[in-house]
């Protein structure tokens, strides 16, 4: 039986509340292995339920005392070593499968790490392509359906949505094929079928992903947003391109109706300009009024779903322009004018969740945002940072004499750093961190340091450390 690339919310939980359970020694996670600590002291009985936690139940601890191995789980990717009271059993986390029972929690492992967490939840755009209508989604859920294969005795659906478990849905026959009903929020999911305990992917399903393990994965999105042309009726063919497709001029290929031309698609919040290909002519959305010049003279439609983020600039009111730009518009120096106000100038932008660089341009003077303390680096250059729904907050207490103190890990690929604001207490920074794991430290008038109050970290290549932070799933 084979497993896909996950680590799990129960998983997660546990690893972000761990720092409260000091007294759980014997069961931890070092690095990428979860590590199992056996003690001469343990009582028997202890030695064998953690064994049975990991799936080594059977193992016999007369051969692993007395003659130093662990049988059949060596070739399963389990290894040991001794240590000065006993054994640490080890095996990395990409290699689990099974249940574990932790501090009460069932945590469901398989192989891999959070890719695919962070795939389902951070997808920007998607629109499916699936033939004979095999998955739908209405008001009583996504019913998925397999074609055929009546002569099975038992098919799963299994998937991002319920953590890959391959006991959790199982499909009913019916007169054609399969089927599983399945409640799903709007993104992407993506799920495969065990058919008698064989995975397969959903043949009806030309959305495909690469499954980390040689295979691939269907994927499906759960529509919110429906893109529709009126008219058009002789029209051959019609594509939908956008800011969130890179202008695409092939990929979106529009469903024809009795009323001219639809496409559901998966859209994230944030601000986007598109435009219809009507037999290769480019045209603005005549039912949508909002349009924006993209800063080379072009009018798109634009669209904004989701709450805007009010970017203000006090003062500067001599000014004759301001304009807006950042990560979220590849610094375009044109685009996104500012509004003029009594008390200086302010635009409503929405964006989806996460952390951006941004600057002011006032009459082609690049600035800071005077009314943000955050700051960051990019290509030399020093920009203002906004966290837009903000999940996490990195504190460092204590350090009130440094003169600076930033925040860096992967979440920024590992730049200067986000510069935290001062407290009466310490230091902070509230972020925006997609789900799984990341690694960071604390830049204290430039000297490097790992979190004092975080006891989670793993090596590294300089053998000085990184704190390590697991971020949950959001939950449906």
């Amino acid at each position: 039986m084979r497993f896909r690339v996950t680590i799990l919310l129960q998983l997660i939980t546990v690893l972000a509340g761990y720092a409260q359970t000091p007294d759980l020694k014997e069961y931890k996670i070092e690095g990428h292995n979860i590590v199992l600590h056996l003690d001469t002291k343990m009582p028997r009985t202890e030695q064998e339920k953690l064994l049975a936690q990991t799936g080594m139940e059977g193992l016999s601890l007369d051969t692993l005392w007395k003659f130093n191995s662990i049988g059949r789980w060596a070739k399963e990717g389990w290894k040991f070593t001794r240590t000065n009271t006993g054994y640490k059993i080890f095996k990395s986390i990409t290699d689990l499968s099974g249940d574990i029972k932790w501090n009460k929690a069932i945590i469901h492992y398989k192989s891999g790490l959070a890719t695919t967490i962070q795939s389902q939840v951070n997808a920007t755009f998607g629109a499916n392509r699936i033939r004979n209508g095999v998955v739908l989604t209405d008001k009583t859920g996504t019913r998925f359906f397999l074609k055929g294969y009546r002569s099975a005795k038992d098919v799963y659906l299994s998937g991002t949505f319920n953590e890959w478990s391959t006991l959790k849905t199982r499909m009913i026959k019916s007169d054609s094929g399969w089927y599983a009903v399945v409640p799903l929020q709007p993104g992407k999911h993506q799920y495969k079928f065990i058919i008698d305990s064989h995975w397969m992917e959903d043949p009806r399903n030309d959305n495909r992903e690469d499954d980390g393990q040689g295979g691939l994965n269907s994927v499906y999105f759960v529509t919110n947003y429906e893109f529709s042309l009126t008219g058009y009726n002789n029209a051959k063919r019609v594509i939908l391109a956008g800011t969130f497709n890179n202008w695409n001029e092939r990929d979106l290929r529009m469903i024809r109706t009795a009323a001219g031309w639809k496409l559901p698609v998966y859209l994230k919040d944030g601000s986007y300009q598109y435009k219809f290909i009507v037999d290769d002519e480019w045209i603005t959305d005549p039912a949508n009024p909002n349009t924006r010049d993209d800063g080379s003279g072009k009018i798109n439609s634009f669209l904004q779903l989701g709450d805007a983020a009010l970017f203000r600039l006090p003062g500067n009111t001599t000014a004759r322009r301001v304009i807006l730009a950042g990560e979220f518009n590849n610094w375009n120096e044109q685009e996104l004018a500012m509004n003029k106000t009594a008390t200086g100038w302010e635009l409503p932008y929405v964006l989806a969740p996460g952390n951006y660089q941004y600057k002011f341009i006032v009459d082609g003077q690049w600035m800071t945002d005077p009314a943000n303390p955050h700051l960051a680096s990019l290509h030399g250059h020093t920009n203002s940072v906004i966290s837009i729904k903000p999940n996490h907050t990195f504190i460092l207490k204590q350090y009130l004499n440094a003169a600076t103190v930033s925040v860096a890990g992967t979440f920024n690929d590992w730049g200067v750093g986000y510069t935290m604001r001062k407290t009466s207490t310490g230091w902070i920074f509230q972020a925006y961190l997609p789900p799984g794991k990341h690694l960071y430290k604390f830049i204290v008038d430039g000297k490097w340091i790992i979190d004092p109050d975080n006891e989670l970290w793993e090596q590294n290549e300089f053998r000085n450390g990184n704190s390590v932070l697991w971020i949950a799933p959001e939950e449906e």
